[in-house]
């Protein structure tokens, strides 16, 4: 009589993969370890976490780089988009603001999305933890900042927004021309040109890990005037966004 082969249950799944239940334990710490680090903004337990994993998604054993079957770039995909969620959500514990959250979350799903390569997958995730995990672009807790330092703090979390000098002006408890003043006095330019190269920032990461247009990236991080964006761009970086995607897009 032949005999009918036992189904595998979870249990021998796992032998045979040579996974244990002590092995997934210690993935699951090394994550919660990193999410501690992006929350508290420490550079030590996150160099710690990415020491010990070393291989991180490519780990032949867990094998979850093949859970889209011949398709490892989208599985590699699904993961940072979920992990894109937790490192938002950790950070936001840890004093970055709602909107900054938000932007930046969405800023990165938009990357992963049009991501081609293994290769650029790995440096937008090694970018998502360093700005999650960044001190200086959250809000300050100090009650003795300067002016300029809560013009600063605030830029950084309203940077893609349309808010005119007189609000701002009235958000931080001052007047608008003495802000101005110090400000410049403080930083050697403008609030204006300050926020805008704050905007220029984001842009060459979305000219560079995506495939939005230039008028959908001026939008996203707050030029109102797609031709001004460009003019701007050129005269920062000596070329135009269009020549900067073709010079370093490999």
């Amino acid at each position: 009589m032949k005999q009918h082969r036992q189904a595998d249950t979870p249990n021998s799944i796992i032998n045979r993969n040579g996974l244990t239940p002590e092995y997934i334990e210690t993935g699951h710490m090394l994550r919660e370890k990193l999410l501690r680090g992006i929350q508290l903004g420490d550079r030590d337990l996150i160099n710690e976490y990415e020491r010990d994993a070393s291989q991180k998604f490519r780990d032949e054993q867990l094998n979850i780089l093949n859970r889209v079957p011949n398709n490892k770039v989208r599985s590699y995909k699904n993961i940072l988009l979920s992990h894109n969620t937790l490192y938002s959500y950790a950070a936001e514990k840890g004093g970055l603001s709602p909107w900054q959250c938000h932007f930046i979350s969405e800023k990165y799903a938009i990357m992963i999305e049009f991501a081609e390569t293994l290769s650029e997958l790995d440096k937008i995730h090694a970018n998502m933890i360093a700005e999650y995990s960044d001190n200086s672009i959250r809000k300050s807790q100090s009650d003795n900042l300067t002016i300029v330092e809560k013009a600063e703090n605030y830029i950084e979390m309203n940077f893609a927004e349309d808010i005119s000098m007189e609000e701002m002006a009235g958000k931080l408890h001052v007047h608008p021309s003495h802000l101005m003043r110090t400000f410049k006095k403080g930083k050697g330019m403008t609030i204006s040109n300050f926020r805008n190269l704050r905007r220029l920032k984001e842009a060459k990461e979305l000219i560079l890990f995506s495939r939005l247009s230039m008028t959908e990236i001026a939008i996203m991080v707050g030029f109102s005037n797609p031709q001004y964006f460009s003019k701007f761009f050129k005269e920062v970086e000596g070329m135009t966004p269009v020549e900067y995607k073709k010079k370093n897009k490999k």
